[in-house]
């Protein structure tokens, strides 16, 4: 045994000259197997008990350096602790996996006793385990028949396990611990929570910040003005990830107090706090910070501006109507931003909300992006908002104006796009039923100046139909002859004789355009009526 020891010792020397004093043990067969191991253990082959292998390898191996051979040894080291490594994974997740096994199999009432036992393991991933199952059980509801209501303090004995978690020497245990007592309501958890955001390590300060504010939202009103004050302390904090978590949450709970101090952070070094801080003023600000939010649209970092151009929409649209000096101010500074700005996502994001609160003053402004070598999302977006401001602005002078300037431009398409989402936004608006019916003879004569007849006779019919006035019914009918006759030029003599018939049940027997109508019918039910309008007769057909 004695010996046994000795060659044990010698094969973890990682001496050079231990392996030729253990090839000499192999022929003495009281030791043989505990020479073969030590050989193995000192060089990593696996040669066994046999001798003259073993004889084979040392003479090719026992000039060597020492320093060749420390390399070879440090090689075959690493390669069996990577080995061991992942043995050892290997085993964990088994392990985890058969804990999760035994959990699901679990009956209700014994799993209480289950995730306190886990919670004492050793291994940091059970005790994660315990966290997540503690979660859980405190989510799920308990009705008067479940087995958890006869355990006696569930909740009680959830929430203490989940205290003496918080404590853990493991940040990712203690990290998970902290964040599920954020739905444990009480005047302890709400203490350890505010303790853990003045002292401890950064991640676990972060996480205590989610908790208090994921506890603020689950109690409301009780425990906001306390969480707020926290948090506004936790802006101080030195980690910028405990900033950063601050800064979200103070726009998750969406107080009104949160709009002035998140603003402070727009001038902070860093442009996650900055970023952080943003996406909360999209949630909560308002017009008090109106101004400030202006000023920092000069920010270098693009994703910070493009936050900034949504909470300035939120403080302009969300709250009271803003007064007539920061209207201008704001719709100058977006302006600015839609033709300066060297991002097309800022400048998009700046058209559209100034379709959302524009007035007409922004129109041309808009208009020149549509038509300027743009971005295509900035073109989409500027038309959009062009649109809205004139849906919104409830002017019909003003789309006649807009309608000849399109015409003026050679803008087809658009034009009809304009008077079409007027007239349909009109009808659905309540107080605008007023403009619907100028909206629609205004769209059905731009659609019949570009020839589009099929498109502006349904648009006729219904404004017959509704014509209040003999003089409003004579424009009507003017429109309804001019899309006859555009039909019957395209050949469709069908549609013009419906079209003519149409007219004729509105039609006075002594008006003007009654000869007219019958013109139009007469060549309708005539041959081919190209022949007929403005080309020269042919032999054998008179024209």
């Amino acid at each position: 045994s004695v010996r046994q020891a000795l060659l044990w010792v010698l094969g973890r020397s990682g001496r050079k000259d231990a392996a030729a004093l253990l090839i000499e043990q192999l022929g003495d067969k009281a030791v043989r197997c505990a020479a073969a191991d030590a050989l193995t253990d000192l060089t990593g082959m696996g040669f066994g008990t046999d001798c003259e292998r073993w004889r084979s390898w040392w003479a090719q191996h026992k000039d060597v350096d020492g320093e060749r051979w420390l390399e070879q040894r440090l090689a075959y080291q690493g390669s069996r602790a990577r080995r061991l490594e992942g043995e050892l994974e290997r085993t964990r997740a088994q392990l985890v996996r058969l804990h999760q096994q035994l959990y699901s199999r679990l009956p209700v009432a014994d799993r209480l006793g289950h995730v306190q036992a886990a919670a004492e393991q050793e291994d940091v991933v059970i005790r994660q385990l315990a966290v997540q199952w503690s979660a859980e059980l405190l989510a799920s509801p308990v009705g008067r028949d479940d087995p958890l209501a006869r355990v006696p303090r569930t909740q009680q004995a959830l929430a203490e396990l989940l205290m003496r978690l918080s404590h853990d020497g493991s940040a990712d245990v203690q990290r998970m611990a902290i964040l599920a007592l954020g739905r444990v309501p009480g005047e302890a958890t709400f203490e350890r929570l505010r303790s853990l955001v003045q002292q401890g390590r950064a991640p676990a300060r972060a996480a205590a910040v989610r908790a208090l504010a994921q506890q603020a939202r689950a109690e409301k009103t009780a425990r906001q003005k306390e969480v707020v004050a926290v948090l506004q302390k936790a802006l101080d904090d030195p980690a910028l990830e405990v900033v950063v978590e601050a800064a979200e949450d103070l726009g998750a709970l969406g107080v009104p107090e949160a709009g002035p101090v998140l603003v402070c952070l727009l001038r902070h070094s860093s442009d996650h706090v900055r970023q952080a801080a943003v996406h909360a003023l999209e949630r909560v600000a308002d017009a008090s910070v109106l101004d400030e939010l202006l000023a920092a649209l000069d920010d270098p970092v693009v994703a910070v501006r493009f936050g900034l151009v949504g909470a300035v929409s939120r403080s302009a649209t969300g709250g009271a109507p803003l007064e007539d000096k920061q209207q201008e101010r704001l719709l100058a500074r977006l302006q600015t931003i839609l033709q300066k700005d060297a991002d097309p996502g800022v400048r998009s994001r700046a058209a559209t909300v100034l379709g959302e609160c524009g007035d007409p003053s922004v129109l041309p402004s808009l208009w020149e992006r549509v038509v300027a070598v743009e971005d295509s999302r900035v073109q989409e977006k500027a038309w959009a908002a062009f649109v809205e401001v004139h849906v919104r602005a409830e002017n019909l002078d003003l789309l006649k104006e807009w309608n000849g300037t399109l015409a003026r431009a050679n803008q087809r398409q658009r034009r009809v796009l304009l008077l079409n989402a007027a007239y349909q936004r009109w009808q659905q608006h309540p107080g605008s039923e007023s403009l619907v019916a100028p909206a629609a003879e205004l769209l059905a004569g731009t659609q019949l100046e570009l020839g589009n007849w099929s498109a502006a006779v349904p648009l006729l019919r219904v404004l017959l139909a509704r014509a209040g006035t003999t003089l409003a019914r004579e424009r009507v009918l003017q429109s309804l002859l001019v899309a006859a006759e555009q039909a019957l030029r395209e050949g469709n003599r069908v549609a013009a004789r419906a079209t003519v018939a149409e007219a004729r049940l509105y039609l006075p027997r002594d008006s003007k355009l009654a000869a007219e109508f019958d013109n139009v019918e007469k060549r309708s039910q005539q041959g081919n009526p190209k022949s007929e309008i403005g080309a020269p007769a042919r032999a054998g057909h008179p024209k």
